[in-house]
C-alpha cells in the first residue's frame, strides 16, 4: 500500500471514530479555583488574620491552612494549637492531623492527659493522622481510658500507626477486641481487619459469635481482609446469622477469603428468598473465581432477579481466556432469555477487549437463532474475527436497519473498509429514515466506497443540516478529488459545524494544486473563514501533499501565526505542527522559531508541537524551554520531551517532578510515564518516579503509578495497595491498579477481582478489571469545552486523560484546541486540574 493509501486509510478509521465519539470533550465540572493553589501572598494574611481576628475567623484561618503543604503552616498551626480558645485549638489539632504535621507530636501527646475527654479523643484522633510513631505508647495507654470515645480514637489512631516499621501496636488492639463498649470492639476489629496482621486471626474468630450485630459484621469484614484460609469455617457458619446486614458482611468475607470450600454454600444461597442475600453471594462467587464458582454465575443469569448482578461480575472477569470460556458457555444454553442475557455480557466484555476466538460459538448460536438476534449481532461485530462481516450482511434487513448498523458500527471500528458492505448499505440508503440514513451514510465513508460517491455527493446539499454533515465528512472519508470544488464553496457555508466538517473532508481530497489555491485564499481579500482554511491545509499537509511552491505557501502560515488574530493564530501553528510532523522540511524551522521566546499564545503551542519532531534541534529547543523561568513554559517542553527526550534528559525531568512548581511538575511526571513506556529506562528511572509520588498533586501522582506500571519496578517504601483506598482520587486509584496489575501475583489478582466488582468509580473498576496498560494509538486532536458544553476553554489549563492513566497537563491553545501526536488507544477524558483537591 503506497503511503498515500495509507494515510487516507488511517485518516478515515480517525475520521469515523470523531464521527461516532467526537473531537469536543467537556471539562469534568464546572470551573472553579482550588485553594489548593493560592495565590502568592494569602498564606501571610492568613497568619495575620490569626493573631488578630476574633474566635469564628481564627477557627476559619486555622481550616483554611489545610490546604498548605504541612512545612508551610508548621509556625502558624502549632501558635494556634497554644490559643487560649478550646474551640481553635481543637480546629488546630484536626488541621494538624490533616496535613500530617509532625512537629505538633510532642504536645498532642500531652493533650492526651487533659481533663477533658474531648481534647484527649482529638488529640488523639491528629496524632493518628499525623503517622509519627513517637507517641505510640502513649495512645496504648490510651486505650485503658475512662472515656469509651478516647478508646475508640486511640484505636483508629495506633491502627494508622501500624504500617510503620518496627511499631507494634496489634498486641495492644487484640485486647480491645474484649472491650465493654461495642463500639471499641468495632473499631478494634476493624483496625486489625486493615492491619492484615495473621495473629488476629484466632481472636477474631472467637468474636464471631459476639452478641453486638456490629461487632460480628465488624469481625466478619476484618477476617474477609486478612484473607487467611483459617476463618472459612467460622464465616461459612456465619452465613445463617440473623442479622441481614452481619449475614452480607459474612458472604463478602467469603467472596475475599477465595476459598473454594465456600462455592457449594454460597451457591446454595442463589435460590434464597432474601434477594440481597442472593446477590451478594453472586458477587462472592465472582470474587472467588475457580471454573466452579463461574459456572454457578452463569447459572444466575438464568434468574431474573439475579440477572443484573451476575452480568456485572462477568462483564468484570479480568483476562481474554475468560471471555473464551464465557463463549464455550454460551454454546451450552438452550433457554433463548439465558442465551440474550449471556451474549450481552459477552458484547461488553468484548467491546472492550475483541476476543476473536469467540467469534464460532456466537456464529454458531447466532445461525441457530437461539437469542435475540440484535444482542449476537453485537456481540459478533465486537469479536474482533473479520470473518463475521458475511454473516451480519446476510442478515442486516433494509426494512428494519437498527441491529445491523448498531453490528456495523461496531465492526468497522475494529476493522478497515470492507467493499463487500457497500452494496446492502446503499440499498438501505433510500428505505430507512432520516436519523438511520445518517449513519448509513457515515459507514459508507468509513469503508471508502468509491462507487457511493454518486450518491453521497448530492447529499452534501441537501436540506438536512445533519444530513449534509454526514456526506460532507464520508466525501472527506472516501477522497474524492472531483467533489473538492464543492467542498471549497462549502468553506462559505453559513453553518460553523459544515464549515469545519468541509475543511476537514477538503484536508483529505485536496490535490496539490488545491493546497496552492487554498494558500491563496488564506489572504484573499474578500471574506472567508480563514479558520476553515487552515483547517483544510493542515489536513492536506498531514498527508504529504504539498503545493509547487512550497515555501511560499510557509511564508503564508508564518505571517497568519505572527498575525494579530490570536484564534487564528493558533489554526496556522497548528496546520505548521501537521504539516511538519509529515517530514515538511519547510515547515520545521517555522515551528522550531515559534517555539522560540515570545508571547505565550505562540510558544506553547509550538512548544507542544515539538513532540512530533523527533530530531535534535527538536530536543534542543525543548531542552533550553525546560529552564525558562515561566511555570507554562517549562510545562509545554517537558510533556513534548516525554514523546521524543532521550535518557539523559531523565535527571532533569526527575528533579522538576519532585521539586518544581506545579503544573511544571505534573508535566514533568507525565513525560517520565511516556518515557518508560516508550522503553527509554535509564538507571534511576524506577527510583526517581518512587520519589515523585510523594508529591500529592493527583495528575503528578497518577503518572508516576503509570509510569512504574509500564516499569514492572517496586518501591521499597510503599506498593499500589497503598493508593487503592478511597481516600485517593479516582485516576490516582486507577493508575495504582493498572500498577498492581503489572506486578501481578495471586493477592493482586485477587484484590483486583474484588475493585472491578465492588469498585463505585468506573474508571477504576475497569483499570481493575483490565490492567494491562493499551497500546499507543493515533493522535489526540481534542476541543476543549467547559461543563456547559458551549463554551471554549481558550487558553486554559487542562488534564487530558488518555486511557493508559496518564495524563496530560497543557494549556489549550487560542482556538480551544489541543493536539497530541501519539495517545494511547481508547477513551480520552478532560479534568480541570485546579478542581482536584490534594491527595493524602
Amino acid at each position: 500500500m503506497r503511503r498515500r493509501d495509507r494515510a487516507r486509510e488511517r485518516a478515515r478509521r480517525r475520521r469515523w471514530r470523531a464521527a461516532r465519539g467526537g473531537a469536543r470533550l467537556l471539562l469534568v465540572g464546572a470551573l472553579a479555583l482550588s485553594m489548593g493553589f493560592e495565590w502568592e501572598g494569602r498564606l501571610g494574611r492568613l497568619e495575620r488574620q490569626l493573631e488578630t481576628g476574633d474566635v469564628r475567623q481564627r477557627r476559619e484561618v486555622v481550616r483554611l491552612l489545610t490546604h498548605y503543604p504541612a512545612e508551610e503552616v508548621r509556625e502558624p498551626l502549632l501558635r494556634a494549637l497554644r490559643d487560649p480558645d478550646p474551640a481553635v485549638r481543637r480546629e488546630a489539632a484536626d488541621a494538624a492531623g490533616a496535613v500530617r504535621l509532625r512537629a505538633a507530636g510532642p504536645l498532642l501527646a500531652e493533650w492526651l492527659e487533659d481533663p477533658d475527654p474531648d481534647v484527649r479523643a482529638g488529640a488523639a484522633r491528629a496524632l493518628g493522622r499525623i503517622g509519627d510513631p513517637r507517641p505510640v505508647p502513649s495512645l496504648v495507654r490510651a486505650l485503658g481510658d475512662a472515656s469509651a470515645a478516647v478508646r475508640r480514637a486511640a484505636v483508629v489512631a495506633l491502627a494508622a500507626m501500624g504500617d510503620e516499621e518496627g511499631v507494634e501496636v496489634v498486641v495492644p488492639l487484640l485486647g480491645r477486641l474484649d472491650d465493654d463498649d461495642p463500639e471499641v470492639r468495632v473499631e478494634a476489629a476493624h483496625a486489625l481487619g486493615a492491619l492484615g496482621d495473621p495473629r488476629a486471626v484466632v481472636p477474631l474468630v472467637g468474636r464471631a459469635r459476639d452478641e453486638s450485630p456490629d461487632v460480628r459484621q465488624a469481625v466478619y469484614g476484618a477476617l474477609g481482609a486478612l484473607g487467611d484460609p483459617r476463618a472459612s469455617a467460622a464465616l461459612v457458619q456465619a452465613l445463617r446469622d440473623e442479622n441481614q446486614s452481619a449475614r452480607l458482611a459474612a458472604i463478602a468475607a467469603l467472596g475475599r477469603l477465595g476459598a473454594p470450600r465456600a462455592v457449594e454454600p454460597l451457591v446454595d444461597l442463589l435460590r434464597d428468598r432474601d434477594a440481597r442475600a442472593a446477590r451478594a453471594a453472586v458477587v462472592a462467587l465472582g470474587a472467588i473465581g475457580g471454573a466452579a464458582a463461574r459456572a454457578a454465575v452463569v447459572q444466575a443469569l438464568g434468574i431474573s432477579e439475579l440477572r443484573e448482578t451476575a452480568a456485572e461480575v462477568l462483564v468484570g472477569l479480568a483476562g481474554a481466556e475468560r471471555t473464551e470460556e464465557l463463549g464455550r458457555e454460551l454454546a451450552t444454553l438452550r433457554d433463548p432469555d439465558h442465551v440474550t442475557a449471556l451474549a450481552a455480557v459477552l458484547a461488553r466484555r468484548l467491546e472492550a477487549q475483541p476476543t476473536p476466538a469467540t467469534a464460532g460459538p456466537l456464529l454458531e448460536t447466532f445461525e441457530a437463532r437461539r437469542g435475540d438476534e440484535a444482542v449476537l449481532m453485537r456481540a459478533l461485530a465486537a469479536s474482533g474475527e473479520p470473518e463475521v462481516l458475511v454473516p451480519l450482511l446476510e442478515r442486516f434487513d433494509p426494512g428494519a436497519p437498527e441491529p445491523g448498523l448498531v453490528a456495523l458500527e461496531r465492526y468497522f471500528e475494529l476493522h478497515p473498509g470492507d467493499g463487500r458492505a457497500a452494496d446492502p448499505l446503499l440499498a438501505a440508503l433510500g428505505e430507512v429514515d432520516d436519523a438511520q440514513r445518517r449513519r448509513v451514510v457515515r459507514l459508507l465513508g468509513h469503508i471508502g466506497a468509491r462507487r457511493a460517491l454518486p450518491a453521497l455527493r448530492p447529499l452534501a446539499s441537501a436540506d438536512d443540516d445533519a444530513l449534509r454533515l454526514a456526506a460532507v465528512e464520508a466525501i472527506g472519508a472516501i477522497g474524492d478529488p472531483e467533489g473538492a470544488t464543492a467542498l471549497i464553496e462549502l468553506l462559505d457555508a453559513e453553518e460553523p459545524r459544515l464549515r469545519f466538517e468541509a475543511a476537514r473532508a477538503l484536508g483529505e481530497a485536496a490535490s496539490p494544486a488545491m493546497v496552492e489555491a487554498l494558500g491563496e485564499r488564506l489572504e484573499a481579500r474578500e471574506p472567508v473563514d480563514r479558520a476553515a482554511v487552515l483547517e483544510a491545509l493542515g489536513g492536506a499537509l498531514a498527508r504529504g501533499i504539498e503545493p509547487g511552491d512550497p515555501a511560499t505557501l510557509a511564508a503564508r502560515l508564518e505571517r497568519a501565526a505572527r498575525g494579530p488574530d490570536r484564534p487564528l493564530a493558533a489554526r496556522a501553528i497548528d496546520a505548521l505542527a501537521r504539516w511538519g510532523g509529515a517530514g515538511g522540511e519547510h515547515a520545521r524551522p517555522v515551528v522550531l522559531a515559534l517555539a522560540g521566546p515570545g508571547p505565550a499564545h505562540r510558544r506553547l503551542p509550538a512548544l507542544r508541537a515539538l513532540a512530533a519532531f523527533d530530531d535534535d534541534d527538536a530536543r534542543a529547543r525543548l531542552r533550553e524551554a525546560l529552564g525558562d523561568e515561566r511555570t507554562e513554559v517549562r510545562l509545554a517542553a517537558a510533556t513534548a520531551l516525554g514523546e521524543v527526550g532521550r535518557e539523559t534528559d531523565v535527571p532533569a525531568l526527575i528533579d522538576l517532578a519532585r521539586e518544581g512548581a506545579w503544573p511544571a511538575s505534573a508535566g514533568a511526571a507525565f513525560a517520565l510515564a511516556r518515557l518508560a513506556r516508550r522503553e527509554v529506562r535509564p538507571e534511576g528511572l524506577a527510583e526517581g518516579l518512587c520519589a515523585v509520588l510523594s508529591r500529592r498533586d493527583a495528575h503528578t501522582r497518577a503518572n508516576a503509578l503509570v509510569g512504574l506500571a509500564a516499569l514492572g519496578a517496586r518501591c521499597a517504601d510503599r506498593g499500589p495497595e497503598t493508593y487503592l483506598g478511597a481516600a485517593h482520587a479516582p485516576p490516582v486509584r486507577a493508575a495504582a491498579a493498572r500498577w498492581l496489575g503489572r506486578l501481578g501475583g495471586r493477592d493482586a489478582e485477587a484484590r483486583l477481582a474484588r475493585c472491578a466488582v465492588e469498585e463505585l468509580a468506573p474508571e477504576v473498576a475497569r483499570a481493575c478489571a483490565r490492567p494491562t496498560l493499551p497500546p499507543r494509538g493515533e493522535a489526540a486532536d481534542v476541543y476543549a469545552y467547559a461543563g456547559d458544553g458551549e463554551s471554549l476553554l481558550r487558553g486554559h489549563l487542562v488534564a487530558l486523560r488518555f486511557a493508559d492513566g496518564t495524563a496530560l497537563p497543557a494549556h489549550t491553545d487560542a482556538a480551544g484546541h489541543l493536539r497530541w501526536p501519539r495517545a494511547p488507544r481508547g477513551p480520552m477524558s478532560l479534568d480541570d486540574p485546579l478542581r482536584i483537591p490534594l491527595q493524602p
